[in-house]
């Protein structure tokens, strides 16, 4: 059964609930209403006809005086009954002809105790009648009782064409609400039906560039959950690409290494009289790509294990000590570059400090890398807040503004020549984002082509910080 079909189904069960219900309360209502206008009607006739008859009884014996008041409050519709003080009867109105109206014993018992009342009574036709019995009264004893009757039938048969009638407008009201409940949750359903085929097309064609489209903007829940599945193909879409970008880029960064290394090989196998200058050379290009094939392996275990959400340590980490060690090692291999460390505050984090390392490497060697000879490099540690802010300026050649969205993404290279002569693989920086990311903090970059780059990273502290002299 589809969920079109059980959501109409529920809807039509629960409307029918609310119609039975109404119905039900509506002829409830009815029947006690048309119940006590019946007794009332009964009362004030019995009351009548015995008020009449105390009122004339001085006048003559019940005999005598019964028949002119009973007269007067004679109706068509009304039986009436007289019975002496020994309950036998005295009178029956003409429209009862051989007919008794009977006194069950129990009745019977209470009008002679001067206490009148109603009853049903059920004839052998299965005629049912309302009955209201109350005694005559004379100088406070029983000389009589009254019977007044009305027959139920018409009531009835009022009551029951009134519940026929409830029954077919309920058959009826629920016919058309399970009508209109079905064509509103079709339409109701559609774009859901629409993401379905949607998503069995990108599922049968491979294609994520399709989109469940919306006539008109939906505030409500289905234009929500839409709006989603169509965020989340963009999302999709966006990482299938940078997939098929990722082992394009990766067979090629592999492919040039491990060309090196076979023709160098080759020429090795071949040369068995190679000059020793010619055959060190080869082996230096050979171990040099070999140690370039390590570099990307392990950085794409690191970005895969990243992918797979690697917990990171979680320690007390002194980030201007830090800091400093990697400065003092970058000096070394600055070649002929000013490093310089402007500012240095003391500051902890709670992290990994191999990780953190990586990070400052990573931003220095890049530095390094695309700043001329005799160019600047500025580092500081700054405490802003409740964040470390670790700032590297270079006035090296910059990064194109077409570039900046990108430059964290794998492999990606704004100088693709330069960067592969230097032996990078585009990963420095994804990993440097990671750590960042994995850290709590964040990472931006401002650059101007010819002018220099600036790579600022925030750090959550774990604890306050203090000013320190810089080295």
């Amino acid at each position: 059964m589809s969920f079109r079909l059980r959501l109409t189904l529920w809807y039509s069960l629960l409307l029918a609930g609310l119609l039975l219900l109404i119905a039900a309360m509506a002829l409830s209502r009815l029947q006690v209403s048309v119940s006590t206008d019946i007794d009332r009607s009964l009362r004030e006739r019995g009351d009548q006809i015995a008020r009449l008859l105390q009122i004339t009884l001085p006048s003559g014996p019940l005999t005598e005086v019964l028949f002119p008041a009973v007269g007067e409050a004679f109706e068509p519709d009304l039986y009436t009954q007289v019975r002496a003080q020994n309950l036998r009867i005295l009178y029956r109105s003409p429209n009862l002809a051989n007919l008794a109206i009977n006194l069950p014993p129990p009745y019977q018992q209470q009008v002679q105790q001067g206490r009148g009342g109603f009853y049903t009574l059920t004839l052998d036709d299965n005629t049912s009648l309302r009955v209201y019995f109350t005694p005559i009264l004379f100088g406070g004893e029983m000389v009589g009782a009254i019977q007044v009757a009305r027959n139920l039938a018409p009531a009835n048969t009022i009551f029951s064409q009134l519940a026929a009638t409830f029954f077919w407008i309920t058959a009826l009201a629920l016919a058309v609400g399970a009508g209109v409940g079905y064509w509103l949750t079709g339409v109701a359903l559609r774009p859901i039906q629409e993401a379905t085929a949607t998503a069995l097309a990108i599922t049968r064609t491979g294609r994520l560039d399709r989109r469940v489209a919306l006539t008109a903007a939906r505030p409500d829940e289905i234009g929500l959950l839409i709006a989603t599945f169509n965020e989340m193909l963009d999302r999709l879409q966006e990482l299938f690409d940078k997939q098929r970008r990722f082992s394009a880029d990766l067979s090629h960064e592999l492919r040039s290494p491990l060309t090196t290394i076979l023709g160098n090989l080759s020429l090795l196998k071949r040369g068995e009289r190679l000059p020793p200058g010619e055959r060190a050379e080869m082996l230096g290009e050979i171990e040099s790509e070999a140690q370039r094939m390590n570099r990307m392996i392990s950085d794409l275990l690191l970005l895969a294990q990243a992918d797979a959400d690697l917990v990171i340590a979680r320690q007390p980490v002194e980030l201007d000590t830090l800091l400093l060690d990697v400065y003092r090692q970058a000096k070394r291999r600055a070649g002929g570059r000013d490093l310089h460390l402007l500012h240095e505050d003391q500051a902890i984090v709670r992290g990994d400090a191999d990780r953190l390392r990586q990070v400052l490497v990573n931003l220095l060697d890049n530095a390094i890398q695309y700043t001329p000879a005799h160019g600047r490099i500025e580092i500081s540690l700054q405490c802003l807040g409740e964040q470390a802010q670790i700032t590297l300026r270079d006035n090296g050649q910059g990064i194109a503004p077409a570039d900046l969205p990108h430059i964290f993404d794998r492999f990606y290279r704004a100088d693709k020549a330069r960067s592969r002569a230097g032996g990078g693989a585009g990963l420095g920086l994804s990993i440097v984002k990671w750590i960042v990311d994995a850290h709590g903090g964040q990472i931006d970059v401002a650059s101007t082509p010819g002018v220099g780059s600036t790579f600022r990273v925030r750090l959550p502290l774990d604890k306050g910080c203090a000013p320190h002299p810089p080295a």
